[in-house]
């Protein structure tokens, strides 16, 4: 970790936003709660919160964004920190790197939702002394991340983790809940997914049932595919879905499973598959850990104060 700095961190979500003070190591000084309202009223409220605090703490040398997608990560393209075609009402083409940088002095770092979460396990949490581990989300989507030495990778746009194909299972006649493909991940084993062809949470589920198995086969065949081409060292499964219990260990059977004994020692032990850290502070933490001091300079005002 570099020289410790007051930073700010914000967690852009689909019904709260969380934003946050505190330090680059990941600590939290003061957070807030706040609606994700339209961005129009959204940014200035977020640009208040910072301001009071930067009357009492001292002056905010970063920030760092985990947002909600979809979104364009690619730090080269002209319009990085834009959301694209969303459902969320106002925020479609939304330039979020522009309007921050307007309301509140600084560049933002702007990551995916996941990402942040991603980035903050890497720091703190289950993926720390990793060299390349992958935050997969599984609630009301399935998302992911792939983390290397602490940072997701660069890409284009953000990860489609939840969109692979998978097998289904023959006596499985359930549509799939993504309007996309008939046979994908989050189609078939996300939070609406379960609801639509169970009509309630997996938890209402024993280990071992067949509602149970059937979503464990299918993030086994998920995981299964991560595993052949990105070999990494370790997953970590959060999100609603995924604190159903039992479920990371079911998982990770079927996952070996469909590996058919193509499996290096490391994939084989029963941590290689596990729950975060940090649970409910994963996105926020990591929001600080990736703001980046000196963008553009250092000891600066926000704007208005």
């Amino acid at each position: 970790m570099n020289e410790k700095r007051l930073v700010g961190g914000i967690e852009l979500g689909g019904t709260k936003s969380l934003v946050a003070v505190g330090y680059n190591d990941g600590s939290i000084v003061e957070r807030t709660s706040l609606s994700t309202v339209e961005p129009e009223l959204l940014v200035p409220q977020i640009a208040d919160y910072l301001r009071s605090t930067q009357n009492s703490l001292g002056p905010i040398e970063a920030l760092g964004v985990g947002a909600f997608g979809p979104m364009v990560v690619d730090r080269n393209a002209i319009n990085y920190g834009s959301l694209l075609q969303t459902n969320k009402p106002g925020w479609s083409d939304f330039d979020l790197a522009s309007a921050l940088r307007s309301a509140i002095g600084l560049s933002p770092n702007i990551v995916t939702d996941v990402a942040a979460a991603g980035i903050a396990e890497a720091t703190l949490g289950a993926l720390s002394g990793t060299e390349l581990g992958i935050y997969l989300t599984v609630g009301t989507g399935i998302g992911g991340a792939i983390i290397c030495q602490g940072k997701p990778l660069p890409a284009l746009l953000h990860l489609e983790i939840g969109h692979i194909a998978l097998q289904r299972q023959s006596a499985d006649a359930a549509p799939s809940t993504c309007r996309f493909h008939p046979n994908c991940a989050e189609g078939l084993a996300a939070g609406p997914a379960i609801m639509a062809r169970f009509g309630q949470s997996l938890s209402h589920f024993p280990p071992g049932s067949a509602e149970h198995g059937l979503i464990a086969d299918y993030l086994g065949q998920l995981c299964a595919k991560l595993v052949l081409t990105l070999s990494p060292q370790r997953i970590v499964l959060g999100g609603g879905v995924g604190k159903t219990p039992g479920l990371i260990a079911a998982a990770h059977g079927e996952m070996l499973h469909h590996l058919g004994g193509y499996t290096p020692e490391a994939v084989a032990s029963d941590q290689f598959i596990c729950a975060p850290n940090l649970g409910q502070d994963t996105g926020i933490v990591g929001s600080l850990c990736l703001a980046e001091p000196g963008r553009p300079a250092p000891a600066f005002v926000i704007r208005g104060a």
